[in-house]
């Protein structure tokens, strides 16, 4: 029996070889489709940028190549928290699948605010859901800062390859600290 929120969250260490992670961020830093980070205000519904300069980058690139291994990775981190009864087990089936992968990219004094993944702009297109995991997955170690916190003082430890997945409801707020030297390069998804 599940006894408290840390219970829900699933670590995959080492889940995306390092060969994987090091090809995928060969051809990031290569790439010019970088774009500032913003979220949509729920009560305006309009774009809006937390931080200017020390928000996040972000980039859909989606012609890799090892998208198509990272996109199994992601759906077999998925079976095995299911599989493992985090949600109950078989009362959790109404999954259709998870959204485009983002990477994001913190360079020095990059952050993001503390938030919750109740996303609804991603699923106004040709998806259609809510988003019920959150994913987070990690491709490199080469930096200083960047914690990922979650409850406001429970700290993620991060290696290369690492994969977590959580609840994206109001229960699981997070952040990433301040990148202090280096760059950390993350990517996100969300199961609906």
């Amino acid at each position: 029996m599940k006894k408290n929120l840390k219970d829900y969250i699933l670590q995959l260490d080492n889940w995306i070889p390092n060969k994987i992670c090091y090809q995928i961020i060969k051809e990031l830093i290569k790439s010019k489709d970088w774009y500032i980070h913003n979220w949509t205000n729920s009560e305006t519904f309009k774009k809006k940028t937390l931080y200017g300069n020390k928000e996040l980058y972000m980039n859909e690139t989606q012609k890799l190549t090892y998208i198509k291994e990272l996109y199994d990775l992601v759906w077999k981190g998925l079976e095995k928290y299911i599989l493992i009864d985090k949600l109950g087990g078989n009362e959790f089936k109404g999954w259709k699948g998870f959204s485009k992968i983002r990477f994001n990219r913190y360079d020095k004094n990059q952050t993001i605010n503390k938030h919750i993944d109740h996303i609804h702009d991603l699923f106004t297109g040709d998806l259609r859901g809510i988003p019920i995991l959150s994913i987070v997955g990690v491709l490199n170690e080469d930096y200083q800062g960047g914690e990922f916190i979650m409850f406001d003082d429970y700290e993620i430890k991060f290696k290369v390859g690492d994969l977590i997945i959580f609840p994206s409801v109001f229960l699981y707020p997070h952040l990433v600290k301040p990148v202090k030297k280096g760059t950390r390069y993350s990517f996100v998804s969300w199961c609906y």
